[in-house]
């Protein structure tokens, strides 16, 4: 391998895998840079990491050995060159050390217990009713009582035999599950406070909670039915949307679906229907389909029995009616549970994610590490900042030095918790978040505050790994910069480029190639099919699009096509490659030039959105190709096509339906690059054979000789092969100035 490249290769795995020792000078060395020691831990741990890895093999450890002290040498010239005492350097040092040290300040224990609890529940389905109480967010603990006893007493008038549907209807103020006697359908797991999905899972069918107390107020929860969890689905919809209070918009949205429905119970296919039909503007291109995996407590209850009633992949409901109109969903794919070690990444994001679970894990963690950092705590003290919290000072009373308490021996005083509270406030304030806390509240604020920064400031000292990533992380970004500024921002410079290719011409020759399209398939039928798409630039594609319909004798854009037509300029910027054929439509009862118009219209806006002219193919086919005498409508239309210029985009389309039953690719091929080329005479023109079980077509435009390369053509390898001069004189210049003493003995031992 280019040494350049195993030095980037070996600053990578020496950061993913690195492991330092603790204290350099109570070992022997195995290499001495300048006046630094590495021991032969460090060289060691890292031979072995990379060989665990498969990041090396043990034929290679010269080479490992070479890369190691190239990627030291370097590091250490930038650290004798202050390059990491930069405030840059710190910054980003600083900005990555926090990050990692995240999942240090975890309870890992509390954690790991909450994922497998969360996934425990995921088996089961809970429907809950709730009555809720508000409590403000700035209330006042007289209006946080009163909220209390209020739900208190609901619940006690519930425990005496009023119907808890009842109680919810004339009491609860959730707007959306009052209505309904408190029913909130079945929940969705890690989609609410913890305190009130612990209640919900914890209750037998029928239980009624005590009052529970969220950020948001106070919740009585009775559970109204469990079960099994019955998995996910994955649905297409055709909505046809109405406005619930609107009964005509909702008698033709009525009338429509079942238009619809008709359609599919004759066979018409859903994705087809769903594009004429659809008003969801997300789906309807997709056929439909939408991108959730849908569980029971993401289901309106109407839609949910239905749906999950759906047995096979493809299978549809009758109409629905919803909130948004009427619907009909059909079942793309359904999925039982996935296993525990395939949920956990998932479940743990959100767990760590959610504020309600990440409060209780924080407070554990709390609670642990005072214990473990010798927490002391001055009760005296304590007691007299809270009494002078909301006094006017003047900043030099006697009590504002005083020590609040003390985290191994460290200690904070009562102006730092002072300082903390305003400072606090501050950030609050701009974000709009603050609200009232007590001197209490503030105070436990600004012990969980120290702390979890005395620990996170302690990391290195407790834990070996974080302190060897920390580390690796430095002289990883010590090397890139110094690697940058000395071979790779050097060897982009043109004019120096060019001098290097004078002077090396001889290495950058073209050998005898040839010009050629190669096409392999898996069966004869496949090669007809592929020949014929293949034959010239550029290809159509199969990609469908619905046709852009107007009204009689306009060419005018309705908002529908407005939206459509935006979501044919986002195709065409996602694949540059693609070219579209715009075919303007009229229906024979219409005038003559409105089928020209609608393709100019629709060209125009691409245009007006920087799709390139040269992009766009304008056809009319005006009167002569109507597709319905009965619903005129349909013919008044333009209809989209789309074409590439590459290749890959038709291999594409024949291997999705069946794998590797299509290779082709065109360019210019040498000897040994291509077996099939390499099989074929090197003539112009075209040749079939069969050759190891494929169909094979050769298309030979143009064989040349050898010849010099130009400079333009040679530019990717002489940059490559610069690079390298750079590199190699750079590191005889750095172990020049920074002799490297190798123990043989040593290394002989670690490698061997």
């Amino acid at each position: 391998m280019n040494p350049f490249f195993r030095v980037i290769y070996i600053l990578t795995t020496c950061f993913l895998f690195g492991i330092h020792a603790v204290s350099a000078q109570t070992e022997s060395y195995a290499i001495r840079i300048g006046n630094t020691v590495i021991p032969p831990s460090e060289l060691s741990q890292t031979y072995k990491k990379l060989l665990q890895s498969d990041s090396i093999k043990k034929d290679k450890s010269k080479e490992f050995l070479q890369d190691f002290i190239n990627y030291k040498l370097m590091v250490y010239a930038s650290q004798r060159m202050g390059k990491d005492t930069t405030k840059a350097f710190r910054e980003e040092i600083n900005s990555y050390r926090k990050e990692l040290a995240t999942p240090y300040l975890v309870d890992k224990i509390i954690l790991e217990k909450m994922i497998q609890d969360t996934y425990e529940r995921m088996r089961e389905e809970v429907r809950v009713a709730q009555i809720f109480i508000p409590v403000p967010k700035n209330a006042s603990p007289a209006d946080t009582m009163t909220a209390f006893d209020e739900i208190r007493t609901l619940r006690l008038r519930i425990l005496k035999g009023e119907p808890f549907e009842q109680i919810a209807k004339n009491y609860s103020q959730d707007v959306s599950s009052a209505a309904r006697g408190g029913d909130m359908g079945f929940i969705s797991v890690l989609g609410n406070h913890y305190t009130f999905e612990t209640a919900a899972y914890t209750l037998n069918k029928g239980e009624l909670s005590f009052p529970l107390r969220t950020e948001k107020g106070y919740h009585l929860i009775k559970v109204l039915e469990k079960r099994s969890s019955r998995g996910k689905v994955k649905l297409a919809q055709i909505l046809i949307s109405a406005v619930p209070t609107n009964s005509i918009e909702v008698g033709e949205a009525k009338r429509k679906i079942d238009e619809v429905y008709n359609y599919l119970k004759k066979g018409e296919s859903f994705e087809a229907v769903c594009r004429a039909y659809s008003n969801d503007t997300k789906t309807k291109n997709s056929g439909g389909v939408m991108s959730k995996w849908f569980e029971a407590g993401m289901l309106d209850d109407k839609v949910l029995e239905v749906v999950f009633a759906l047995r096979d992949k493809g299978e549809y409901t009758a109409p629905i009616q919803t909130a948004l109109g009427w619907h009909i969903f059909k079942l793309v794919d359904k999925k039982a549970l996935l296993r525990f070690d395939e949920m956990a990444p998932f479940i743990r994001q959100k767990v760590t994610s959610d504020p309600s679970r990440g409060a209780i894990i924080k407070g554990n963690l709390v609670k642990r590490l005072r214990k473990d950092n010798n927490f002391q705590e001055t009760i005296s003290v304590k007691q007299e900042a809270f009494d002078n919290f909301y006094k006017d000072r003047i900043g030099n009373e006697d009590y504002l030095g005083k020590t609040v308490f003390t985290i191994n021996q460290s200690p904070s005083s009562v102006r730092e918790f002072y300082a903390f509270v305003t400072k606090t406030q501050r950030q609050l304030a701009k974000i709009g978040a603050l609200n009232d806390k007590s001197e209490k509240d503030w105070y436990n604020l600004f012990v969980e505050d120290r702390v979890l920064r005395y620990e996170e400031s302690n990391l290195e000292i407790k834990y070996p790994e974080f302190r060897a990533e920390v580390q690796d992380y430095r002289e990883g970004i010590l090397q890139k910069d110094f690697l940058n500024d000395n071979v790779l921002d050097k060897s982009l410079d043109s004019l120096s480029q060019l001098r290097y290719f004078n002077q090396n011409a001889q290495n950058y020759q073209y050998t005898n190639r040839v010009l050629a399209k190669v096409i392999t398939t898996d069966r004869r039928e496949t090669m007809e099919q592929a020949r014929a798409a293949l034959l010239k630039a550029p290809y159509q594609m199969n990609r469908p699009f619905p046709n852009v319909f107007f009204e009689k004798d306009k060419s005018d854009f309705s908002a529908e096509t407005q939206q459509k037509l935006s979501e044919l300029v986002v195709i065409m910027i996602k694949n540059r490659d693609y070219t579209v054929e715009i075919t303007g439509n009229s229906d024979p009862e219409e005038t003559e030039s409105v089928s020209a118009q609608r393709a100019r219209k629709i060209v125009n806006f691409l245009i007006n959105k920087n799709i390139s002219p040269t992009r766009i193919i304008e056809k009319d086919d005006g009167k002569y190709k109507p597709v319905s005498k009965t619903d005129r409508s349909r013919n008044m239309r333009a209809g989209v096509k789309f074409y590439s210029n590459s290749m890959e985009d038709v291999v594409k389309r024949f291997n999705a339906l069946k794998p590797g039953s299509l290779t082709a690719e065109e360019h210019y091929f040498k000897k040994g690059e291509n077996e099939f080329v390499d099989m074929a005479a090197w003539m112009v023109g075209e040749s079939n054979y069969e050759a190891k079980g494929r169909q094979v077509l050769i298309n030979i435009q143009k064989v040349e000789e050898p010849r010099p390369k130009t400079f333009k053509e040679a530019r990717g390898q002489v940059i490559k092969d610069y690079q390298k001069i750079l590199f190699d004189n750079l590191m005889n210049q750095l172990k020049t100035k920074y002799p490297v003493v190798v123990s043989q003995e040593e290394v002989k031992r670690i490698l061997d």
